[in-house]
């Protein structure tokens, strides 16, 4: 009889926990081989403008340096957009390193020095020598907001703001309750363990094998195969573990550009890691402005909800976020209007960040309804129960199952709500502030269709055969 463990509660041993705390299991810097190179990029120290002038000579002639990389001697690479969009690509266009002078983001990478050693590169690039033209830096999206627009190509349909419905504005005009505000957030930047990296092994074949620090393999193997216009079956990309990434590597970073780059241009490996302050330079939660207009009767019920987000984007692409469409969803209100626009900066382009949207969104949503409960005099978690919705007003669809009203009930029980005091400022634990707070959160599941097909051989080898409706259809050999 087999011996039957409960799905939850049971402790279960992770097949790759021995070796991560061992330090034995390998991320993408630390693949090696003898006569490996070494990349190191340097970046601008501009936010905006040109390069009048780049002098490499003094980096050049450094011990050890193999060759200077800028926008003058880069190797041939893809025209077309289309090659350098990525499957997870933004409206727009998408960044193309050493492409020319323009400098669109304070630290762009400027130039790859390739060396012996990590350190000669290292050291060289901080000798070159560059002379910029240079043009307003717009990093600031609460002065950007005067430029602000409708991104006229959605990234994801479902990130269009919903229509509205009812009469936003007569409700808010009418109703006993009312308040205006407006919520400035500044941007969050990713800061992974593992740095990002790429490793690219030149064969003895002439194929490359890369270690990337990704989240899609497949991505980066496309992207590689794209922008350099390789065979698929001569580029094996892999990538065993992943020291952090929460959505900061679900695109292909500049430093695979490079390893690759400078792989096919030298035939030889080379290996280029990203510094730890190049990490501000990369995939970052961006920056919001987001006005709330919210009104509820004098009971309590919400009658209209406006919800408007500026968000920050870079000077090439549009990156968006559902940051909005929550409010249309999380409580009930037959009056809801929600709008979106983006305001170009000179930073890199955003990115995925943990609950991308919806932790911008809700942050201002809950604080507004916060607000707006004390504008009425309820409490909190009452106003909240009072506006609790069993139905999607947004997509007119019935909501299967939700158990947030015991949520409510039992967390309240178990905290202690009713010992809360009222009033802001009023509760101490010796000479410490304390405050009790309560906030909704919502987060999108989604369903797809999906098969598998597993087939074994008498020589053990494994053949597994999936398919999804959204990623296509993909065989792995075990």
């Amino acid at each position: 009889m087999l011996n039957e463990k409960p799905v939850f509660g049971s402790p279960l041993t992770r097949i790759d926990g021995p070796l991560k705390v061992t330090g034995t299991a390998r991320y993408a810097a630390e693949y090696h081989e003898p006569g490996m190179l070494f990349g190191y990029a340097a970046q601008a120290t501009i936010a905006n403008g040109r390069i009048a002038s780049i002098d490499t000579s003094e980096a050049e002639a450094c011990p050890g340096v193999v060759k200077v990389y800028t926008h003058r001697n880069r190797p041939s690479a893809a025209w077309r957009d289309k090659k350098w969009k990525d499957e997870v690509a933004l409206p727009g266009h998408p960044f193309r390193p050493l492409e020319n002078d323009r400098i669109l983001f304070g630290g762009q990478p400027i130039a790859l020095v390739v060396a012996e050693s990590f350190e000669a590169a290292r050291d060289a690039a901080d000798l070159i020598r560059v002379e910029y033209e240079t043009d307003e830096p717009h990093t600031d999206v609460t002065v950007e907001r005067a430029k602000s627009y409708v991104p006229p190509e959605a990234r994801k349909e479902e990130m269009r703001p919903t229509d509205p419905r009812g009469d936003t504005e007569g409700a808010y005009e009418a109703a006993p309750f009312k308040i205006d505000v407006e919520y400035v957030q500044e941007g969050e930047h990713h800061n992974p363990m593992e740095l990002f990296a790429s490793t690219a092994i030149r064969n003895e074949d002439g194929t490359l094998t890369v270690y990337d620090k990704t989240q899609g393999s497949q991505n980066s193997h496309d992207y590689v195969c794209n922008v350099f216009g390789l065979k698929p079956e001569d580029v094996r990309v892999v990538n065993a573990y992943v020291g952090g990434a929460f959505g900061s590597g679900l695109r292909p970073k500049h430093q695979l550009f490079f390893a690759v780059m400078a792989s096919l241009d030298l035939k030889r490996s080379v290996k280029v890691e990203m510094s730890r302050s190049e990490m501000f330079y990369l995939t970052w939660r961006p920056a919001t402005i987001q006005r709330m207009q919210l009104a509820a009767s004098a009971d309590g019920r919400l009658m209209s909800v406006r919800h408007h987000a500026i968000q920050a984007t870079s000077l090439h692409e549009d990156y968006q976020e559902n940051v909005v469409n929550w409010s249309g969803l999380t409580y009930k209100c037959d009056n809801v209007k929600l709008s979106y626009e983006l305001a170009k900066t000179t930073m890199s382009t955003p990115g995925d960040m943990r609950a991308p949207g919806a932790a911008t969104g809700f942050l201002a949503l809950e604080s507004a309804v916060d607000e707006l409960a004390y504008a009425v005099g309820m409490d909190p978690l009452e106003f909240r129960g009072k506006n609790f919705v069993s139905y999607d007003q947004n997509d007119d669809l019935q909501i299967t199952s939700k158990e947030l009203d015991t949520c409510y009930r039992v967390g309240a029980e178990r905290f202690g709500w009713d010992k809360r005091s009222h009033q802001p400022g009023s509760m101490r634990d010796g000479n410490d502030l304390i405050g009790w707070g309560v906030a909704t959160g919502v987060w999108e599941a989604t369903l797809t269709q999906a098969e598998a097909k597993v087939r074994l051989f008498p020589d053990g080898r494994i053949t597994v055969m999936a398919a999804a409706s959204d990623i296509g259809t993909g065989t792995y050999t075990i």
